[in-house]
């Protein structure tokens, strides 16, 4: 062998061996940061944003369902086009152990929220909200888990724990009707029975919502925003929190099935000191709601290929469990709160094409019933009455002002609402850097109202959504 030759060959198997020695030595890139015994991992997503719709709504990228004109009013005439900014998110999640038990800190906040200077002149200075702060800690089998986090009513893709959570893949960011779910204080407790097998209890915030035709004036539900709540809304006096259970199934390779229920309480107090309805008291009714929730992937090639799942709950009292915030309760004409029987559900169908693509359907609903009285003067009292005229629901009227249109008054309830969607997430490019994604939806809605004097008025808006979004990495 040539000397040359003899010294190249050595120098690139050097310059291989510390190329092979470096790769073993050099740590794994982390988004990671270790604070004392502590894990930090930052988590969150720059969003630009739009929306349009049919029908306006005067909304953001989160659409209130209720608000969907009728056509033939003057919102139900115009279109509307939203660009924004304001789902990007920020938050940590902290880590860490003590002894035997795990403890799991979580921080998750957005913008979609306003506050009384919030505006889209200029500066669009809108306000930063809490969607989840809670802290977990687990021993053994059990986990007990507290502070603002997502529903037990929540469908979830494993287990029961928080962060195991099924949440739709929509850029609208009131998700999809027929989901169930709220984000709200909670107490929970998880008991982990097997590998396959999770139950969990727990109590959490309550709230009433209510919707009520030709009511008495003789009773209260809730209250004008007080210490540290909003003024510029009412909240309920709640009698009790809400009790909640779920019992989840993980056999292997058959994906996730639960069972769960909710029971809450309703009171209102009802004046009356001339005693012509049973004198002056406070009135107390409850609610249930019992549902199911089942996520079964299809692989293929190693990797979900595909998901199917179907969700529904149904009860009395209800409504603000389902997207669209259908109303809970209503009023009798004696003044006392009665429930309205509803149903939520939801088929869902997300694909995965190739590792850069998902591609989304969800096909829901959700209802609520006729709950209906008669005064003494002849009137339909309560919710969905057939005495409720609504032969003027698609009537325009000249505006109030420049700014306040004036449509016909419109006695219709909504019996119930029902929506398609179709929309698909693009990554071009997911890395040590981050993830870069863009994506799409469409929805078609319709809101359907219960029959009275001059028929069942429907309303229908179509949507369409885009986001282009820098996920943390």
């Amino acid at each position: 062998v040539r000397p040359r030759t003899l010294v190249a060959r050595l120098a690139a198997e050097m310059t291989l061996s510390m190329a092979a020695l470096q790769g073993v030595q050099k740590p794994a890139r982390t988004s990671a940061v270790h604070y004392k015994g502590l894990t930090l991992t930052p988590i969150g997503f720059v969003a630009a944003e739009a929306v349009w719709r049919q029908r306006n709504i005067t909304g953001d990228i989160g659409s209130a369902y209720g608000a969907i004109p009728f056509s033939g009013t003057t919102n139900g005439n115009m279109t509307e086009l939203r660009l924004s900014g304001r789902q990007s998110r920020i938050g940590l999640l902290a880590t860490g152990t003590t002894g035997s038990m795990k403890l799991t800190g979580y921080w998750e906040s957005d913008f979609l929220t306003v506050g009384t200077t919030s505006n889209s002149n200029e500066s669009n200075s809108y306000a930063l909200r809490v969607r989840q702060f809670f802290l977990s800690a687990a021993k053994g089998d059990w986990t007990i888990s507290g502070g603002q986090m997502w529903s037990l009513m929540t469908p979830d893709k494993n287990g029961i724990n928080p962060r195991s959570e099924w949440v739709p893949l929509t850029i609208e960011a009131q998700y999809a009707v027929g989901f169930n779910w709220a984000r709200q204080a909670g107490l929970r407790f998880v008991d982990k029975l097997s590998d396959a097998a999770s139950f969990g209890f727990g109590i959490e915030e309550s709230q009433t919502l209510f919707s009520g035709r030709n009511a008495p004036a003789n009773f209260v539900i809730g209250q004008t925003g007080g210490s540290l709540l909003n003024g510029t809304t009412t909240y309920s006096t709640d009698y009790s929190p809400d009790v909640v259970a779920k019992l989840a199934f993980d056999p292997k390779g058959m994906g996730h099935w639960e069972l769960k229920a909710v029971g809450s309480s309703f009171r209102d107090r009802v004046v009356d000191p001339t005693n012509v309805s049973g004198g002056t008291r406070n009135v107390t009714n409850y609610g249930y709601g019992v549902g199911f929730g089942v996520m079964i992937p299809v692989n293929a090639g190693g990797r979900d290929v595909v998901d199917f799942g179907l969700s529904g709950l149904y009860g009395n009292g209800i409504g603000r469990y389902g997207t669209t915030t259908l109303p809970d309760v209503t009023v009798a004409a004696d003044g006392s709160l009665k429930p309205i029987t509803a149903g939520q559900v939801m088929f869902t169908i997300e694909t995965h094409p190739t590792k850069d693509l998902d591609v989304y359907s969800y096909i829901g609903s959700e209802y609520a019933g006729r709950q209906t009285f008669v005064n003494g003067a002849g009137k339909g009292v309560g919710y969905g009455s057939p005495l409720n005229v609504n032969t003027t629901c698609e009537t325009e009227l000249p505006p109030t002002n420049q700014t306040t249109p004036n449509s016909g008054a419109c006695a219709a309830d909504t019996r119930a609402f029902w929506q398609a969607n179709l929309g698909f997430w693009y990554r071009f490019y997911k890395g040590a850097a981050g993830t870069v994604q863009w994506g799409m939806q469409y929805s078609y809605t319709s809101k359907n109202s219960w029959s009275g004097v001059g028929g069942a008025p429907q309303a229908i808006d179509n949507m369409l959504f885009s986001s282009f979004r820098y996920v943390l990495p």
